[in-house]
């Protein structure tokens, strides 16, 4: 796990915003998350994608124009199926490139199956969605710790 001193391989300058990759097909559920992550991260700068597709999109462009990579991705489990975060999952372990970018799960799904899975293909912790906006902002207050320690 990359620590506050590494972000320099992220970054051009000290002055790059630190990035979130936020893959999630849900658009009420994406805002939510880039409005609490700025919200409980000062300089975040939370970046969207919908599908695995744009994922891979994003983080492709953020390599070959030598943008910032994101410190962290939170990935939904079900784009709109399973498979699909899972998918996603098992290529940034695979990438050279993008595997030590560590990948929180975040998903409505409580059955074991997914989550031991999840952690199996290399998540380093799987969220289960909460409800309310409070809900949401606990869940959110462990994620800094996942990039800065």
């Amino acid at each position: 796990m990359k620590t506050m001193t590494d972000l320099h391989l992220f970054a051009r300058n000290e002055s790059d915003p630190i990035s979130i990759l936020v893959v999630e097909d849900n658009l009420n559920d994406q805002l939510i998350l880039h409005y609490l992550l700025r919200k409980q991260i000062p300089g975040v700068l939370p970046v969207g994608a919908t599908s695995v597709e744009q994922a891979i999109t994003c983080l492709t462009n953020c390599h070959t124009q030598r943008f910032p990579l994101p410190v962290l991705i939170l990935l939904d489990l079900y784009l709109p199926r399973r498979d699909d975060g899972w998918k996603l999952l098992r290529q940034l372990r695979a990438h050279p490139i993008y595997q030590h970018i560590p990948v929180v799960m975040v998903s409505s799904s409580t059955d074991l199956h997914d989550i031991e899975q999840s952690y199996s293909w290399g998540a380093c912790k799987y969220m289960i969605k909460p409800v309310t906006l409070e809900e949401w902002e606990e869940m959110l207050q462990s994620i800094p710790q996942l990039f800065r320690t």
